[in-house]
């Protein structure tokens, strides 16, 4: 079966083979974001460790700024969360926002 033909099973589908495929590919890419994201807090954390302490402070406060942009704008976004999350949003979870937390203060168990 070619794309043309995946493409065109979905016209009257929301739940096809193609849509759930892109989930499936967002899915991954929120993966690498959410990794992306941790590896920048634990440098932004670590580099805290070798500047002057008001430096220091200053990025220890800001160790968060400028990670991510929100997707929620995005219709598809939503289509994948609804799909995958059943309306979740991975940036939301419980588990995410605990990581997130505690490798700002530099606790890091590894798991993004």
């Amino acid at each position: 079966m070619n794309d043309l033909d995946l493409w065109n099973e979905c016209q009257d589908s929301d739940q096809c083979e193609v849509i759930l495929e892109f989930c499936r590919l967002v899915d991954v890419l929120v993966k690498d974001i959410q990794h992306l994201e941790a590896q920048c807090i634990r440098t932004r954390f670590e580099l805290s460790n070798h500047l002057p302490e008001d430096l220091a402070d200053a990025l220890r406060q800001d160790i968060l700024s400028d990670l991510r942009h929100g997707y929620q704008d995005y219709e598809a976004y939503e289509m994948y969360k609804n799909i995958t999350y059943a309306g979740g949003d991975p940036f939301d979870f419980r588990d995410w926002l605990d990581f997130v937390r505690d490798l700002r203060n530099g606790i890091d168990d590894h798991r993004y």
